[in-house]
């Protein structure tokens, strides 16, 4: 998924949470997501012009005393239905785990979805499988350099696995709990 598409469904899920403007969507990944998303206000407004072309959100103006009028945000049913659609797949690439996946747990913590624990599995799956091919890949390989790169992304999936374990344990401690 690309990186523009992965931004608009994270806006999505911001809007989620009620209508807003630019530079309140702004401040929000700022403040709230910023440990692991970062969007300029230039890219943000440049998104949301694109996701009301779509039709996954609209926008209204609001007058303001004194200063230009803006624009107010709101997601469509088509937006729910596309941001709840991608907060509940996996990532296919041990990559996208650092920003896109940590977008999704970010998300179902903060919107109280229940998918939390079904879409750490699906997730394990993914890369279960991915360390599976680069394992058998990896028997096959003689070259040097081949042989370090496959050693590489085993690891990385490898640690990847053992992180989502760990969320799925606390998840699992935090059902228990009531909490998300």
């Amino acid at each position: 998924m690309s990186f523009k598409v992965s931004a608009e469904n994270a806006l999505l899920g911001i809007l989620m949470t009620g209508p807003k403007h630019g530079y309140d969507l702004h401040g929000y990944v700022s403040t709230k997501m910023n440990q692991f998303w970062d969007l300029s206000m230039s890219q943000i407004y440049a998104l949301l012009k694109r996701m009301e072309r779509n039709g996954v959100v609209v926008s209204q103006e609001e007058w303001q005393e004194n200063r230009p009028a803006k624009n107010i945000f709101s997601i469509t049913q088509k937006g729910k239905e596309r941001f709840l659609r991608w907060v509940s797949t996996p990532v296919e690439h041990v990559r996208d785990v650092r920003i896109e996946f940590l977008a999704k747990l970010f998300f179902v913590r903060k919107l109280h979805l229940k998918e939390g624990l079904t879409l750490i599995d699906k997730q394990i799956d993914v890369l279960q499988e991915k360390l599976r091919v680069i394992e058998n890949l990896k028997e096959k390989i003689t070259d040097e350099f081949e042989t370090v790169l496959y050693s590489f992304k085993a690891s990385q999936t490898t640690a990847a696995l053992n992180w989502l374990r760990e969320c799925k344990a606390s998840f699992s401690q935090d059902q228990k709990k009531g909490i998300g």
